[in-house]
């Protein structure tokens, strides 16, 4: 999954989420369950602003204007998950005992607060792994139809073992992508000028459904586009070799 399809499920599950919360905070009598929600519910309204809004500026993603919807549903979810937590404090109020917490509860709740950054980090951590140990990292633009926001930056990282789609650091083309790159790396403007490539060469066309690779004239990977991807073109890359 690439990086960012990882944060856009993050923040749709979330969301979703704030539903069911919601429905059970109306249900739940419990003062030490609404505590345990109250404490999930924080921290997922944390990881909605910042997925919606923080994280995708920093790590530079090509974010279309699909982001417009997902921080509705993100508005949306943060709205039911304040009022859960409203709830839930009249709860806890009613009973002047201080809730506690069983270990099975805190286990729980540390689960449903780790599972969406190690989702996140193990996403992030394979696209740089992929990027550092890369050949070549080669940034393109579909140009669709022309219209407004019918734009896409997409790359691929490049050596003998893969050939793999990545979402980091593109949001500016291939100029934000030398923030995740070795030192060594060097500019591509010129896809067709071969010695640019080193040992690879990468023929290629705004009509073409797949990504061809050739190492030494000899083809070594072919991978298919997505299929929303059309009047495509080079926007540039990086040389790296690290074999």
């Amino acid at each position: 999954m690439l990086l960012k399809n990882c944060i856009y499920f993050i923040l749709i599950v979330i969301s979703l989420l704030s539903i069911l919360i919601l429905i059970y905070s109306i249900n739940n009598k419990n003062k030490n369950n609404s505590k345990s929600i109250k404490i999930v519910i924080i921290f997922y309204i944390i990881y909605l602003i910042l997925g919606a809004v923080v994280i995708p500026d920093i790590l530079c993603l090509d974010i279309g204007l699909e982001i417009l919807f997902l921080a509705f549903i993100a508005l949306i979810a943060i709205i039911n998950y304040i009022i859960s937590i409203i709830i839930c404090s009249k709860r806890i109020k009613k009973n002047n005992e201080k809730p506690s917490l069983s270990k099975k509860a805190l286990l729980f709740i540390l689960l449903l607060i780790i599972l969406p950054i190690l989702l996140f980090l193990g996403s992030f951590i394979k696209e740089y792994y992929l990027i550092m140990n890369s050949d070549l990292v080669l940034v393109y633009i579909s140009r669709g139809n022309g219209g407004f926001g019918d734009s896409k930056e997409f790359a691929y990282v490049i050596n003998e073992k893969y050939c793999e789609e990545i979402s980091l650091g593109i949001g500016v083309g291939d100029y934000s992508l030398v923030k995740y790159l070795p030192k060594k790396a060097k500019k591509i403007d010129n896809i067709e000028d071969i010695s640019n490539l080193g040992d690879y060469n990468i023929p290629f066309n705004s009509n073409d459904k797949y990504i061809s690779v050739y190492k030494n004239s000899k083809l070594i990977h072919k991978k298919q586009l997505n299929s929303s991807y059309f009047n495509i073109g080079f926007d540039g890359g990086f040389y790296i070799k690290n074999n």
